[in-house]
């Protein structure tokens, strides 16, 4: 009986010990979004429901203040000021094997369910370039596309940057790379893999010193939205293995290269950024779809409830006509106070002109 139990006792043990191990391989391979800054006006709720890859868009748009086709559904962050938006929005999506966790210092972090690939901002850059048409909003899509780099802004400064490999190989070998910046380990330029995750980062660096370099570009009344997206973390993991040492050296470089990423965008705009990283795991295969800037998103088909001419609970310019009706009844309020008191304490015997015309008269006659 006692070698029995011993026995039942070991194959639970096993039995725990495989499930537990399958729990953990499901958490690490599905994706999650970490927060690394946000102002002290935006807070998140840790204890929020699972967020769709889908809804990521609807959570930038959500933090500039743009409006969104639909509602989200997500309660996972709090915007705690009406009148107060963050400057700017910067999205970092990192693709990760599946065995491969991304650590990150975060503010807050939350599960991803990986509806679709890739986060679409295509929207949101035309909704935020469509309400600050005049303004010219600084906006920027970077992402490699095989051995080049497609770089969707209207800025000109930046597309004077080397946009390949190659180039980039060169700019590698600078005293000002990223190289001498963090320690890339075992990591070896010659390697295809290791080539294209530090070009993907120097190419993030030399976009952050061009707006160093130029502060007007930040200077203006828009918000900016930036998504950068680097693939190379991936590749390195599927060239070397997920637990070789040259998928632990990149891992370690990319996560040193988002800390820095973070703290330049906190000193570009002063603390006024909300910085989040998508670790993305998609199967192979799965590619992201983009399109131009300035490409015309089809109406969406209206359902049946729209036909009774129903006007939007709120449109685009109820922040600007909220303010200008607060306002303008409140220096209306304080002018008709003032009126009335006047009026009320006023000494017709003195201060009154018409008073002082008539008893002039009076005294004429």
């Amino acid at each position: 009986m006692a070698t029995l139990k011993l026995w039942r006792t070991s194959v639970m043990t096993r039995f725990s010990v495989l499930v537990f191990s399958a729990v953990l391989s499901v958490c690490l391979a599905g994706q999650e979004l970490v927060i690394t800054h946000a102002p002290s006006y935006v807070s998140f709720q840790q204890q929020a429901d699972q967020l769709h890859t889908s809804e990521v868009p609807k959570v930038l748009a959500h933090t500039l203040g743009l409006k969104t086709e639909s509602d989200l559904g997500w309660k996972g962050m709090v915007q705690g000021s009406l009148f107060k938006r963050p400057k700017a929005n910067v999205l970092m999506t990192i693709v990760t094997h599946p065995d491969q966790p991304l650590p990150l210092k975060k503010l807050a972090k939350f599960p991803v369910n990986d509806d679709v690939a890739f986060p679409d901002v295509e929207g949101v850059m035309n909704s935020l370039q469509g309400m600050f048409l005049e303004q010219s909003p600084l906006m920027l899509d970077l992402h490699a596309d095989n051995n080049m780099f497609d770089l969707k802004t209207e800025e000109q400064l930046f597309r004077k940057l080397p946009n390949s490999i190659r180039k980039l190989s060169d700019r590698l070998l600078d005293s000002d790379s990223i190289i001498h910046k963090l320690s890339s380990g075992s990591l070896n330029m010659t390697v295809n893999s290791d080539l294209s995750l530090m070009s993907e980062m120097q190419m993030i660096a030399d976009v952050m010193k061009t707006m160093s370099e130029n502060p007007k570009l930040v200077k203006n009344k828009t918000p900016d939205l930036f998504s950068f997206t680097i693939y190379g973390l991936r590749n390195v993991a599927d060239k070397h293995g997920p637990k070789s040492e040259q998928a632990k050296d990149a891992t370690k470089m990319v996560s040193d290269f988002v800390d820095h990423v973070t703290d330049h965008f906190k000193s570009l705009y002063k603390d006024n950024v909300v910085v989040e990283v998508l670790s993305a795991a998609p199967e192979k295969g799965h590619v992201r779809k983009v399109r131009s800037l300035m490409a015309t998103t089809p109406a969406p088909s209206k359902p049946t409830s729209n036909n009774l001419n129903l006007a939007d609970d709120y449109s685009q310019e109820y922040p600007a006509i909220f303010n200008i009706v607060l306002w303008l009844m409140l220096v209306l309020a304080i002018a008709v106070y003032a009126i009335v008191y006047g009026m009320w304490y006023m000494d017709p015997g003195v201060d009154s002109i018409i008073y002082r015309m008539t008893s002039q008269r009076l005294k004429k006659d």
